[in-house]
């Protein structure tokens, strides 16, 4: 075993124990323990990754939410009717909705939330640039005027990406935008946060909100009711993947959502369940736009040229299922083409290198970050040995994954103050299939979106066409010309697609399946 894993493993054992130790008794109460990452953002209009989106899911509400087949339906909102020209929407707010304070939600709060949402992140924007006016007619009615035509409106307010929409209290939308989220957190979902009980990097907690109001209709994806069975969920941080599945086989958890794919036949040894989670995850490496070489589109193609998903794909994917794929959304999907793709189709590390130099590569260190285990590391450590082989300096830095987060989100930091090339990444496919939704795609100049930063008008233009259209046979004509463009421009280059599976003991029923994992409807028997 290397030092370096041994060293993971020992420290995340630590943590581990230390976590255990430090829970006060159970009885007599059900405790759903979870096998999960650490939140590092309390506020839902700014987290960004996975573990965030689904913190804000369950201590914030949304207005709308995406079912199985990711279709809007209502959550928050009772009835709304949308006008003959499609410019205004109008909306009413179930009755009795409640903040975890007791104060009732109100129009005046949704209008806030939205508008925080809106202002200040990339996926808000698009309903912003779109948006004339929005109004709150009334405690319990509230109306948006567009200014064009737009056919994904309740869709971004299901929370269709990330950050989500969530329902906050006025006060706390209208505060600064760089100023924490205020504790005790005041949500408006089905669970609370318990900050008292927080232990940063060990655990999160969260109670059930027993004055939620549910929705009657059956849970289906994340619509539907939103039925707490137990009285609390407790997220255990385990970083390394074989300390997670060894505390799951023994019984000190109950569920893993996003199981490790090396760890799956060790899983399914020891007799726990499994289940398939959404939509495949996506695999791709970003570069940082901001820095040389990979500011140059000679040096992206020399990237796209070294990765060869058939290569890496089985370190990634391990026990779980993977297939190639070369689409900027998910292969198998609606937008699932993988027009264009063909020059990169085939692994050419002496062109790669041609390539490097012609873009000015002249053999300074590229920075390539890696999270200590999990796919991101899979593709790490490969695409470094091939970089070396097209006479690349690397700089394979490991790091947890809010150091990677925080970093890859700071602009203009040099190498050596934290600055960094290039980063391997996954994503939701539930997420990742949509234009809308596929924060990478959004090549917008400006520096405010997605960490790497690409500023590319024509791509952009492109994108805005395919979200203006309003027929399926429109937008996946209008996909087509953005797919082909995006092997011609590289964001990121695609590494590949895998099923992730939740991981879970005899004794757990009710999970539902969803792009991200609700713990609604979960019972603990």
């Amino acid at each position: 075993m290397k030092l370096e894993r041994l060293f993971a493993i020992v420290v995340c054992l630590s943590m581990f124990v230390v976590g255990m130790r430090d829970v006060p008794a159970q009885e007599g109460r059900k405790v759903l323990r979870v096998i999960s990452g650490d939140v590092t953002e309390l506020d839902p209009t700014q987290g960004s990754n996975r573990v965030s989106r689904v913190y804000s899911q369950m201590v914030f509400d949304t207005l709308f939410a995406l079912d199985g087949k990711l279709v809007a339906k209502p959550m928050m909102v009772e009835k709304y009717t949308v006008s003959g020209d499609g410019l205004t929407r109008d909306y009413t707010l179930r009755a009795n909705l409640k903040f975890h304070d007791g104060s009732p939600v109100t129009a005046r709060d949704v209008v806030a939330s939205v508008k925080r949402w809106a202002d200040n992140t990339a996926i808000g924007a698009q309903l912003k640039s779109r948006l004339a006016s929005p109004t709150a007619v009334n405690d319990r009615d509230f109306r948006l005027v567009l200014k064009e035509p737009f056919g994904f409106v309740e869709f971004l307010l299901a929370g269709a990406g990330s950050p989500i929409p969530g329902i906050m209290r006025e006060k706390d939308a209208a505060r600064p935008y760089n100023t924490p989220m205020p504790l005790p957190v005041v949500g408006s979902g089905p669970f609370t946060y318990v900050d008292t009980e927080r232990v940063e990097g060990s655990r999160v907690v969260f109670a059930r909100n027993a004055a939620y109001l549910s929705r009657s209709e059956p849970a289906d994806g994340l619509a539907g009711a939103r039925v707490v069975k137990v009285d609390q969920v407790r997220w255990i941080i385990m970083p390394d993947a074989t300390t997670a599945s060894n505390a799951l086989a023994a019984g000190e958890a109950d569920l893993w959502a996003e199981a490790d794919p090396d760890q799956i036949a060790f899983l399914k040894q020891r007799g726990l369940r499994l289940s398939p989670n959404g939509l495949p995850f996506v695999e791709f490496v970003r570069p940082n736009f901001q820095l040389p070489p990979f500011n140059d589109v000679r040096a992206r193609q020399a990237l796209a040229l070294l990765v060869d998903q058939d290569e890496i794909m089985p370190a990634v994917a391990g026990d779980a299922d993977w297939k190639p794929c070369h689409s900027f959304s998910v292969c198998g999907t609606a937008f699932g083409t993988e027009a264009g793709s063909k020059p990169f189709l085939k692994q050419n590390v002496q062109r790669a290198r041609s390539l490097l130099a012609e873009a000015g590569y002249k053999g300074e260190t590229i920075v390539l970050l890696r999270l200590p285990a999990g796919p991101n590391m899979a593709v790490a450590q490969v695409l470094a040995q091939r970089l070396k082989e097209a006479g690349v300096k690397v700089d394979l830095q490991v790091t947890d994954l809010p150091t990677l987060l925080q970093r890859v989100r700071a602009k203009g930091q040099p190498p050596g103050k934290g600055g960094y090339h290039l980063f391997p990444y996954n994503a939701t496919g539930s997420i990742w299939f949509h234009p809308l939704t596929n924060a990478a795609l959004d090549m917008s100049c400006g520096g405010h979106n997605w960490p790497g930063f690409p500023c590319d008008e024509a791509g952009e233009r492109l994108r805005q066409r395919v979200l203006r259209a309003l027929t399926p046979a429109e937008q996946q004509e209008a996909f087509e010309a953005l797919q082909e463009h995006m092997w011609q421009f590289l964001p990121y280059v695609p590494v590949g697609q895998w099923d992730v599976v939740s991981a879970y003991r005899p004794n757990i029923t009710g999970l539902l399946s969803a792009y991200v994992q609700p713990y609604w409807n979960v019972e603990k028997r």
